[in-house]
């Protein structure tokens, strides 16, 4: 239990850190960008990264219930990916707004499975479980 929460704990920073620090490299390198072409950048190539490098982790670390784990460390970052203070009206709208939690914690648990897996078939082959 105790390993759960610590795991939770470090996605949740981790996954903060890799948002500022992306957000860094973006600022230092994106000097003539635009600001829809950043947005894009942001929503397709930055955050789904994160979200599949948090997962990652949590299924190399993880013992058992990868996908949960992953997702309860997602689920402050993909809130803080909603705070704005323009909320929507319509009904795609609000499929938007909600993309970040729709695709990204699918994507982070996708991604916790496959190395919970890649891990523990490894431990296997070679006659340890850890």
């Amino acid at each position: 239990m105790l390993r759960k929460v610590l795991l939770v704990l470090m996605a949740v920073v981790i996954s903060y850190g890799l948002t500022a620090f992306a957000g860094y490299i973006l600022y230092a390198s994106g000097e003539g960008w635009s600001e829809a072409h950043l947005s894009i950048v942001i929503r397709f190539i930055e955050s789904p990264l994160i979200a599949v490098l948090i997962g990652s982790l949590v299924g190399f670390l993880s013992k058992d219930r990868p996908i949960p784990t992953s997702i309860i460390g997602l689920a402050p970052w993909t809130i803080l990916l909603l705070s704005s203070p323009n909320k929507p009206v319509s009904i795609s709208g609000w499929l938007s707004w909600l993309a970040p939690i729709l695709v990204y914690a699918p994507l982070g648990a996708t991604a916790a499975v496959f190395a919970w897996r890649y891990r523990h078939k490894s431990a296997k082959q070679s006659g340890s479980l850890a």
